[in-house]
């Protein structure tokens, strides 16, 4: 279930005073003479903390630095039952008294290597029971997601860290829209998703645009990935994420430089030290840090009041509108909260594979995180600071007018949003390839493909080329990215490409020094000779002269065959039947079948041409054979000769023709075995 960060286990105080301050071990460091009882240095010494340890006696611990570890602290194995390293900042021990909780947290907070510590505690996703009714993807056109899903096409990607109950990555809507992040429950790379909440909040971000199937993430085809963080829900529907988690996870997504926006859909009315600090390093590290409101809002002992941590100052915390643009009734209201977005019967992704509609602020939140992104791809150099300025600057004002504690500064307007935003990102053909090389002959095609990033809106692709001081169009302005172009004068071209983006700025790459050479003469022949009794070798024939002899009773022992081919890739195997060997294995291209100088009969051969192009040809083949004369024409490996009538062979003749030609002549009974 955990992580654990191995520690030599015989560590030398003098190690952990060189990263520590001195003098910081408890007095009970001292007191260590039971055999019984040790200091622990590395929570390797202590039991796993999993699903069946108690919460309430689990202590949340933050250090000042990486540098300091459990040993800084002066803890024995009589104080703590069980551990976890859940990451280089953050542990979580487990008290062996429950009762002793609360004094260990006042010591553990007066240690100097120390930055917080405190009780761990669950804190609850902010989601609704399901509605059986599915509605479409309404919220997708109400915040203007309509009109921005296809003008951002960053090429490095932006991330959001999405810290909840998993992903599951198999969904055929989110692959290839994610990247890892972390799973502390199962302490795995991979992030799993048994509760179903992660996944949910995920497709609200990232389901894939634009693909024939299910639904479309707010991201459509900017380059957003989700990087899932489980920090808990252990089972289908449970709405528990353990804090410790929590705070682990927002320390390693502030860690990365390719996270850029944050989002927490979930919320607790409790004071939390650790995850207020793990959220202000999250902020100052650049992070936008989305939150969900909350569900309270009709919940007689919270309504109104301040839900963690989208309460916390810097934090964007969202509310939720239904369909009518009105606030949901269970939504959270309060003078922190700052934008809302579409959160009820909001259609996306399960962790079944399918789809269904939900509600709650959960969904306001990614929908809200998503629209961050999207403003931050298409402008790198936006703050956080800037990014929640234009959300707010840009939002539809609904309720009292100004920000008021429903709807905050009103329901965002990323298409309003995404004009405020200049995209710093240039326009770029970052390839621009011909399937073949230089040195084609006439009326070969060749086909381009161009790529572009950046930019503002979709590309257009205009090809072309330059020929003897004239341009010529090869493929008029259009959304494809590939044309085909078939020289039909040789010489020397310069290809171009040139593409448009939606703004009208043009760029255009090149290839240049393609040659074009006139259609090369591609010929094609056989040669062979055969080894016949008392006579030795042959000279070389032709294509179907006669190698070996008639009517002299001579017998053939042994051939030779190979191609002469000018423009084509050709080549020849074959194989003989040889008295008392039987067939031997096949050899190629002017190697020796068959035998010298032993006497030995050759009975059959099997001929077939090799190479690409071997497909655009016959070979044929025909012996003549003692006792029945000019066999049957074969082809292609097919057998001729005889087996098992100890008849020599004593002449043949072979031919190659464009595949699918008439044979030489007969075709009958080209092979006889008894």
């Amino acid at each position: 279930m955990k992580l654990k960060k191995g520690i030599a286990f015989l560590l030398m105080i003098a190690l952990i005073a060189a990263s520590c301050p001195v003098g910081v071990l408890a007095s009970n460091v001292q007191q260590t003479s039971s055999k019984d009882t040790m200091v622990v240095q590395s929570l390797d010494e202590v039991a796993d903390i999993d699903e069946n340890s108690n919460i309430n006696q689990q202590i949340i611990v933050i250090y000042q630095n990486n540098s300091c570890k459990i040993s800084s602290l002066g803890l024995t194995t009589q104080e703590i039952t069980g551990g976890e390293t859940v990451s280089d900042r953050v542990d979580i021990i487990e008290v062996k008294d429950a009762a002793n909780v609360d004094a260990m947290v006042n010591q553990l907070s007066e240690n100097p290597n120390v930055l917080i510590a405190e009780k761990n505690s669950y804190i609850q996703v902010s989601a609704l029971p399901n509605d059986a009714e599915l509605s479409q993807e309404w919220q997708f056109e109400r915040i203007g997601a309509d009109h921005t899903w296809n003008k951002v096409n960053n090429s490095a990607p932006v991330v959001v860290a999405v810290i909840d109950t998993g992903l599951n990555t198999d969904h055929p809507d989110i692959k290839g829209n994610f990247v890892y992040g972390y799973d502390y429950v199962d302490g795995s790379v991979t992030a799993i998703d048994k509760s179903g909440h992660g996944t949910m909040v995920c497709g609200c971000i990232s389901a894939v645009a634009n693909n024939s199937i299910g639904i479309a993430g707010i991201a459509g085809n900017a380059n957003i990935k989700v990087a899932p963080y489980r920090v808990g829900g252990v089972s289908d529907g449970d709405t528990n994420l353990d804090v410790g988690y929590v705070c682990a996870a927002l320390y390693d997504a502030a860690s990365r430089p390719e996270v850029k926006v944050i989002n927490m859909s979930f919320g607790g009315y409790f004071a939390s030290s650790a995850l207020r600090t793990a959220v202000e390093n999250a902020y100052a590290a650049g992070k936008v840090l989305v939150a969900a409101a909350g569900n309270e809002g009709e919940n007689a002992e919270y309504s109104g009041e301040f839900s963690n941590p989208a309460s916390y100052n810097n934090v964007i915390s969202v509310g939720a509108t239904d369909n009518t643009n009105a606030i949901a009734s269970f939504s959270q209201h309060n003078s922190q909260v700052d934008l809302c977005a579409p959160g009820k019967q909001i259609y996306t992704t399960n962790h079944d594979g399918g789809y269904q509609a939900v509600s709650g602020t959960s969904f306001a939140s990614p929908i809200t995180a998503a629209a961050c992104a999207v403003l931050m791809a298409a402008d790198s150099t936006l703050t956080n600071a800037k990014v929640e300025k234009i959300l707010k600057d840009t939002a539809l004002d609904f309720g009292a007018a100004g920000k008021d504690d429903y709807y905050g500064y009103g329901m965002i307007q990323l298409d309003n949003a995404l004009a405020s935003v200049t995209p710093n990102v240039p326009l770029t053909i970052d390839s621009f390839t011909a399937d073949k090389t230089p040195g084609q002959s006439v009326g070969t095609p060749v086909t381009l493909t161009a790529s572009a990033s950046g930019g503002a809106g979709s590309y257009t692709y205009g090809f072309y080329y330059e020929f003897n001081g004239e341009t010529t169009t090869i493929q008029d302005y259009s959304t494809a990215s590939t044309a085909t172009f078939t020289p039909t004068i040789p010489g020397i071209y310069t290809l171009n490409v040139e593409v448009k983006d939606g703004s009208g700025t043009l760029i255009k790459k090149a290839i240049i020094n393609f040659v074009v050479r006139e259609v090369a003469v591609k010929t094609t022949s056989i040669s062979y000779r055969t080894h016949v009794q008392s006579d030795g070798w042959q000279n070389y024939v032709t294509d179907g002269a006669l190698s070996g002899t008639t009517n002299r009773s001579l017998r053939l022992e042994g051939i030779e065959i190979k191609t002469n081919t000018q423009g084509y890739d050709l080549g020849v195997k074959y194989k003989t039947h040889v008295e008392n060997i039987g067939w031997q294995d096949y050899v190629a291209d002017g190697t020796l079948s068959g035998t010298t100088a032993r006497s030995l009969r050759l009975e059959a051969i099997q001929i077939e041409l090799t190479g690409e192009d071997a497909d655009l040809f016959d070979v044929y083949y025909q012996v003549h054979a003692q006792n029945v004369g000019w066999m049957g024409w074969a082809k292609n490996g097919a057998s001729v000769g005889t087996s098992g009538l100890s008849y020599r062979l004593e002449g043949i003749r072979i031919k190659i023709v464009p595949a699918g030609s008439a044979a030489p002549g007969s075709t009958d009974t080209p092979y006889i075995s008894n």
